[in-house]
């Protein structure tokens, strides 16, 4: 017994040292965004076109084209204080008509930075309009929010880990809205694929 007992501990030790080899492992910041088959219904489709940002001026100018100057400036600000490293972001096309996604992942300079943005980013999410916010298991820090009607909005999953801050996010301008369940489904998966990983 106690030799089994030793040979059952060694092949213990082996596996969590292979897990931690495994978690260990670096991991690019454009493997962050959500891949093909992750969230059904939405793409990528085809071969994946991730965009990489090196500055917060070109992230917010692409995609926070309704922000004012000044909350701009402002964000920008608050970024480079944040040390902001880069961002990758990915269009997500899909299957049915007037629906999109959007997937990003920013690198900050620490997971207190990290953090920092995401709860300035939950804070800002009632100043773009009517807000309902609903739950994402299995995610700690995910902050999941719905922005206008269930004939025009969008639903919402942002979650850092590390110094990394994660957004997936679907929007509809017609018709009925895409299931929630897919899309929390997609960050779960997301989240499970990149937690821990170290940048390349």
């Amino acid at each position: 017994m106690a030799r089994l007992g030793q040979v059952t501990v060694v092949v213990m030790l082996a596996l969590m040292a292979a897990e931690q080899g495994f978690a260990a492992q670096p991991l690019p910041l454009t493997a962050r965004v959500i891949a093909h088959g992750e969230l059904a219904g939405f793409g990528p489709f085809g071969p994946a076109h991730v965009q990489t940002f090196t500055t917060p001026a070109s992230f917010l100018a692409a995609y926070q084209k309704a922000a004012t100057p000044s909350q701009v400036s402002e964000w920008v600000a608050l970024l480079k204080r944040e040390g902001f490293v880069a961002v990758a972001a990915e269009q997500l096309g899909s299957l049915t008509a007037n629906r999109g996604g959007l997937s990003w992942a920013m690198e900050l300079r620490s997971s207190a930075d990290a953090h920092s943005e995401l709860a300035k980013e939950v804070r800002s999410d009632e100043s773009h309009g009517p807000v309902s916010r609903f739950v994402v298991g299995g995610i700690p820090t995910a902050s999941a929010f719905r922005l206008g009607t269930s004939s025009s909005g969008g639903d919402n999953i942002l979650f850092s880990d590390g110094r990394f801050l994660y957004f997936v996010g679907v929007g509809w301008s017609t018709g009925a809205k895409p299931a929630r369940a897919a899309l929390i489904a997609a960050a779960q998966t997301l989240y499970k694929r990149v937690r821990g990983h170290a940048t390349t």
